[in-house]
């Protein structure tokens, strides 16, 4: 039975991203179509998390988390480089869950016992990859605003690290294993992690990080060059 849960949840990630890749891509052939469904990704997030999150009081302590409400409100205000961030976070923060989802689907059975819990999570991550996505389709990055989407990573990392340090939030959310490193205990849970490790680790995740900033320059590219004289729907 929870081999047959674990192939289900990897099988329906697999279906959500083909299906939020293709979603992006057939809208970015009508302006329009792709403009509205930006909206609606936005709105079913920040309606969905707001609900979630404001009547508990509780604060959004993982990088999706925040990315659910940083997509949703950057999408509303007209601010480019904001929009680029959000639009770069938000399909970074769906691949990555997607992707562990579909590596290690028996650590999210694990932190989530409840069947409905656990698809709806893939569903709303699956809607930050492709509002994400879509998003790029809309907003033209410049190289300038790679200083933001680091600026706005510094500041969830350190607001992360502190919430972790003061015990508001717990040090095993995915954002902060990979901050630390200690994702690959997800893997291997007896690795030690000696000081070489540290340094792989780092410069591995550097270099993933600067390719992935790359790529969303060139999908931005392609996705926004020959769709020049849209204006009304091009931030």
């Amino acid at each position: 039975m929870f081999g047959i849960a674990l192939f289900q949840m990897r099988a329906l990630q697999f279906v959500l991203f083909c299906f939020a890749a293709f979603a992006a891509y057939a809208t970015y052939k009508n302006r329009v179509l792709s403009y509205i469904a930006v909206f609606l990704a936005a709105a079913w997030l920040l309606v969905l998390k707001g609900y979630e999150y404001i009547p508990s009081g509780r604060l959004p302590m993982d990088l999706s988390a925040i990315s659910y409400f940083l997509y949703g409100t950057c999408v509303i205000l007209p601010f480019r480089p904001a929009k680029v961030t959000a639009s770069q976070l938000a399909t970074l923060c769906g691949l990555v869950y997607g992707l562990c989802v579909i590596v290690r689907p028996e650590s999210f059975y694990s932190r989530d016992p409840d069947e409905f819990v656990r698809y709806f999570a893939m569903v709303n991550h699956a809607m930050l990859f492709f509002g994400g996505l879509a998003m790029m389709g809309h907003v033209r990055f410049k190289w300038t605003d790679i200083f933001w989407t680091l600026g706005i990573v510094a500041a969830v990392v350190i607001y992360t690290e502190i919430c972790v340090a003061c015990g508001v939030a717990e040090g095993n959310a995915i954002f902060s294993q990979i901050l630390n490193g200690s994702i690959i205990r997800e893997v291997l849970p007896n690795f030690s992690m000696p000081w070489w490790y540290y340094i792989a680790y780092y410069a591995a995740l550097l270099t993933a990080v600067a390719a992935w900033l790359g790529l969303t320059y060139v999908i931005n590219r392609k996705a926004t060059s020959k769709d020049l004289k849209a204006r009304f729907f091009t931030y």
